[in-house]
Order: C-alpha cells, then structure tokens, then sequence
C-alpha cells in the first residue's frame, strides 16, 4: 500500500511557510511522494503552491492560538478537520501544546505516525535544518519556490499601462508588529518619485487608510490584489523596501535589491535566505532619530 504524507505547519504568514519549502523538497525526494499541506489560510499556501507538481493539495486549517475559554472547543476542531483525511506520516514542525492534544486524540482512532521536535532555534530556517537532521533526511537546502504566474490576462493588460521601472513598498505586517512613521513614508516617496515610473505600495485590506496621507500620482495601492499579483508585481520590479514581512520574503525569492525595515520584537528570518548581499537592514527605532542616511541612499 502506498503512504501518504503530509506535513502540518503551523506558522502564519507567507514568509514561514517560504520558509518550509526547503523542508518541504527534502521530505518529498526522501519519500518519493506527493505532500498534503495543513496549513493556516493566512499563510496564503493555498495560492503560492497551486499548480506546484510536489505539493498533492493544501488545506486550510485554523491553527491559531485561541482564547482560553475556547482551548477545548479549538482541540476538538482541529482534530475533526485532520480526521477527514488519510495519512500515515504527519510532520508537524510547531510545538503547540494544544496542536498536541488534537494529535493524540486522533492517534486513538487513526493509525499514523508523527514526527515533532521541540524548537530551540531562533531562526525558522535553522529550526527545520536541525528537523531534518534528526529525521536522518538529507537536506536539500533550496528555497527556490517557483510560484506560478497565475494572474488574469485582465490584469496584465492593467499592468502595462503603469510606467516603468517599478517599485515596490510594503508598509504594514500582517500583525501590525511595526510602524513605519508618516513623516518618514513622505520622504521616501518623494524621492522614489524622481528614480521610479511607478510606485507600489501594499498594505493589508484592513490597513488600506495608513496610504491615505500619501498623494502622488505615481502610487498604485496593492491592497486589493491578491498573492500572486503581488508576486508577479515583486518579480517585475527595480526594487524591494518594506518590512520584514512575506513580500519581502518574496523580494529575497527573486534576489531583488531590498531595504527591509525591523524592529526590536522581530526577528530577521530573512537574513536566512541567500544572497543577503542584495539587502539592507534598517532598524526602525533608528530611523525614527534620523533618516538621512537611509533617504540620501535610497
């Protein structure tokens, strides 16, 4: 009988689950088999691996942490969802004590096997290296997730009538972990306004008014678009300046010259991925005492 493999990550964002892909590789080659992915929905895994030859389908589960008035009722859940499907080898590379609980309760009416570790790693990237070693699989160490360009002929005729080169801003995180000043963003503008045909800016759906302060002519906001026209955005442009967040991740993807903003409570997982040489690294506290390097270098 064939196995069937799947993988459970944890992780919000689009940024960790680019994290996994080398894991991910390294999991299919050692087993030869197609990966069910569990996945949150924010991670947006159902859209960036469509179409992805190794991945045998994704499926969006809520993994968050919940209140704890309602730890049970999420326990139950999340074993009722992994109960719908059939697996005999489940990698799990969180370590939530509740995800646990649901795992144990399913072992009681399913038969498969798990492999967790606890995480000491800072990084996510370095935390997967040592899953792997520990599993005794060989390590593929690529990242290289080829993303399809699924994007609508409509929207590609859109995208030619916005000048080149492009660049692309990302302002806000996915929670909201960082701040980039007002006064600062003006700045920025006004100078990208001289070197740039275009200027995309991104933000969440909810988080569209933080461009409202901005007023120029060159601005295209992204808040309406989906991943994959983001990514084929990110892939056409000069350049990359925005947080420490999934777009730019995908920036580091296509070794784009990046200027990444961080603050003191996020980690630089970025850092992680190859040819850092194409990047920068602003702390924010810093910026906010003086910009002038940062905007005479732009």
């Amino acid at each position: 009988m064939k196995k069937k493999i799947a993988i459970l990550i944890p992780h919000k964002g689009l940024g960790d689950l680019i994290f996994h892909y080398s894991f991910i590789k390294s999991i299919h080659k050692y087993h030869n088999k197609s990966i069910t992915l569990f996945v949150n929905k924010s991670s947006k895994g159902d859209l960036i691996f469509k179409k992805n030859k190794i991945i045998k389908k994704v499926i969006n589960i809520n993994l968050r942490r919940p209140n704890k008035f309602f730890y049970l009722f999420k326990i139950i859940k999340v074993f009722l969802k992994l109960y719908k499907y059939n697996f005999d080898t489940l990698y799990y590379t969180g370590n939530n004590k509740w995800h646990k609980i649901s795992f144990k309760l399913l072992m009681i009416f399913k038969d498969f096997k798990i492999y967790n570790y606890k995480n000491n790693e800072k990084y996510i990237i370095n935390f997967l290296n040592y899953f792997l070693k520990k599993i005794n699989i060989k390590n593929l160490t690529n990242n290289n997730l080829n993303i399809k360009d699924n994007v609508s002929v409509d929207f590609i005729k859109t995208l030619k009538s916005y000048k080149k080169p492009w660049i692309f801003l990302s302002i806000d995180t996915s929670e909201d972990q960082l701040q980039i000043p007002e006064k600062f963003l003006i700045k920025v503008i006004n100078k990208l306004d001289k070197k740039y045909g275009s200027i995309f800016i991104n933000t969440s759906h909810k988080n569209i008014n933080k461009t409202s302060f901005l007023k120029n002519q060159k601005i295209i906001k992204t808040a309406k678009f989906d991943i994959l026209e983001i990514n084929h955005i990110i892939k056409r442009c000069k350049q990359f300046i925005g947080n420490e967040s999934g777009p730019a991740i995908l920036a580091c993807l296509y070794k784009k010259k990046s200027i990444i903003f961080l603050n003191k409570n996020i980690i630089a997982e970025s850092k992680m991925m190859p040819n850092i040489e194409n990047r920068e690294y602003y702390y924010i506290e810093r910026i906010k005492k003086d910009s002038t390097n940062l905007i005479n270098s732009i």
